[in-house]
């Protein structure tokens, strides 16, 4: 009986033999590039969604923009759109433009103030290569990014106003904003508003001016 129970004893542990070496490297790599798959997927999708997010964001600031453009514009009297200059008349560099706007208070409370019936806006270089710019207003009269405030970024270009002078007609300014993150590589996702706002106090019809 003793015998016989030693001699199967060898058996069972050949049936119970594990994996090798190489089958058990094999595994592991399988593994690794599975969760390296599952990792990269969800990577790419969170990339995603702060994209849309950014994007989504950007328009929507680009909108309020244009709608406080419209208001400013509609209230004013005059309006002139010139290259942005320093306190000694000469135009800065990096190059930005500015959009001057005459408001009569009295008729605008919402838009300036009693002590100033001027507005401005100006597109100001955020970056070294020249296709990102922010754009602020200000009542002061002095547009910058330290004395305005801020509106929107990510504007690929400065002039994004042009005046419109119609004979016997009001004045009007047009806008032309493209909005865009990435306008180098992902030219295809600029985001352009565009506009034409009429001075709706304009007195002096067709007169614009237009020192640029």
């Amino acid at each position: 009986m003793g015998g016989g129970h030693k001699r199967s004893h060898p058996a069972r542990l050949l049936g119970q033999a594990g994996y090798t070496l190489v089958e058990t490297l094999v595994v592991m790599t399988l593994l690794l590039i599975v969760i390296g798959s599952i990792a990269d997927a969800f990577s790419s999708a969170s990339h995603t969604e702060v994209d849309q997010t950014h994007r989504a964001d950007d328009q929507e600031s680009a909108r309020l923009t244009l709608q406080r453009l419209r208001r400013d514009i509609h209230c004013a009297s005059a309006a002139q759109v010139q290259k942005t200059r320093d306190s000694s008349g000469t135009v800065i560099s990096p190059l930005g433009y500015t959009l001057n706007l005459a408001v009569d208070p009295g008729i605008c409370l919402a838009v300036t103030t009693s002590a100033s019936n001027t507005v401005q806006w100006c597109t100001v270089q955020k970056d070294t290569s020249g296709t990102r710019f922010g754009v602020y207003r200000t009542i002061s009269g002095n547009c910058n990014s330290s004395d305005a405030v801020f509106q929107v970024d990510y504007v690929t270009r400065p002039d994004i106003w042009a005046m419109i002078c119609p004979t016997s007609k009001l004045q009007a300014v047009a806008v032309d904003m493209p909005v865009n993150r990435d306008p180098v590589s992902r030219a295809g996702r600029t985001y352009e508003l565009q506009d034409t706002i009429a001075l709706r106090n304009d007195s002096v019809l067709g007169n614009c001016s237009t020192d640029t």
